[in-house]
């Protein structure tokens, strides 16, 4: 469900203004990447989108290739907001497992579908990279809030282990459904919503054994 660039790659900004640049040029990679392949996009390109000269993108960063990884760690944090407006809502105080685990799946595949190149280019960056920790730490953090929320409905688990079973199942589903609908993967005549149903069933079935 989803790294922080080298410290070689990008140049500290440290400055007030320094720093609104740079969130223009990471917003407007971002926006670049959701249109189109990272191979197309120009350090030009990204500086009239950015409304910056290219010297300035130079000055903060030593290439396309580092913005990818900051760009990666925005999204990130895009999506733990969301998710975490999600997981807070009163209601789910009356949700119970099964319901809990078909609505997760929904939204987390409504979130691919909406940035499909855009999440497919940056993961693909992801795995070349050197450094993967960072990023790994992070997805440790989203996928403990999903368990954490999960866990509300313990009562509901049969399986001998819990906490692993949550751990493992959240990490399988969530990858199956992440790999299928990013890389086009769901058959057509099942869709996308069925495929999450039967995921959404299965993991349910493992975790009450």
């Amino acid at each position: 469900m989803p790294r922080a660039a080298s410290p070689s790659a990008v140049r500290p900004a440290h400055q007030d203004r320094s720093l609104r640049t740079q969130e223009r040029i990471l917003a407007a990679m971002e926006t670049l990447l959701a249109r189109e392949d990272a191979g197309e996009i120009t350090m030009e390109r990204l500086a009239e989108q950015a409304h910056v000269s290219v010297g300035a993108i130079y000055k903060r960063f030593r290439g396309k290739e580092s913005l990818l990884p900051l760009v990666l760690e925005r999204v990130h944090d895009q999506q733990y907001a969301r998710l975490q407006t999600f997981l807070a809502r009163p209601e789910w105080a009356q949700v119970g497992l099964a319901d809990r685990i078909l609505a997760l799946l929904q939204v987390f595949a409504e979130s691919q579908e909406q940035r499909r190149r855009l999440i497919r280019t940056l993961l693909v960056g992801y795995w070349q990279s050197t450094d993967p920790a960072p990023m790994e730490a992070r997805s440790a953090e989203l996928l403990g809030a999903v368990h954490a929320w999960l866990s509300e409905c313990c009562d509901e688990i049969r399986h001998p282990e819990p906490r692993l079973a949550l751990s493992l199942g959240l990490f399988t589903t969530l990858q199956t459904l992440q790999s299928a609908v990013l890389f086009d993967r769901i058959p057509p005549a099942v869709g996308t919503a069925r495929f999450v149903e039967e995921l959404a069933r299965m993991f349910t079935g493992y975790l009450r054994g």
